[in-house]
């Protein structure tokens, strides 16, 4: 099992940063390696909504939100040909800007388990640096 953690302050409102993070097919316009993200169930994005993406590393990937409370906390399910992960995110007001904690489990899959240590070092590193991008993106709709 591979664990990352990370944590950032947004320039946005928790609402802001909430929505912009819950919704997948946002992905491309702060997540690097995030090629195209579609909704693929009916509704507005909630619990049970599912997303399939394509990533310049994983390849295609289907995303399931499996925890939603809105604006505190999104979880994600993904499974993908190589890894299947959980990113969970616990968003907090502060002040008009936004705390962000993020923990992701992952679980290599296939022949890919024999790189698993391979695979933690760059993950957690990825992990880590994506979230200033969303600080960035969320940061340009609240303004």
């Amino acid at each position: 099992m591979i664990e990352a953690h990370a944590h950032a302050t947004i320039n946005a409102p928790v609402e802001t940063v909430f929505d912009a993070v819950a919704d997948a097919t946002n992905e491309p316009h702060w997540l690097p390696g995030a090629q195209s993200v579609e909704k693929v169930t009916d509704g507005p994005v909630g619990l049970g909504t599912r997303f399939r993406g394509a990533y310049a590393r994983a390849g295609e990937v289907s995303l399931e939100i499996i925890e939603f409370e809105r604006p505190d906390r999104v979880t994600f399910r993904a499974r993908s040909r190589i890894v299947d992960f959980d990113d969970a995110i616990v968003l907090t007001a502060q002040d008009g800007r936004t705390r962000l904690d993020a923990r992701m489990t992952a679980q290599p899959r296939g022949v890919m388990r024999l790189f698993g240590p391979l695979m933690a070092r760059t993950m957690r590193s990825q992990f880590e640096a994506n979230w200033p991008h969303l600080g960035t993106y969320a940061g340009s709709l609240a303004t």
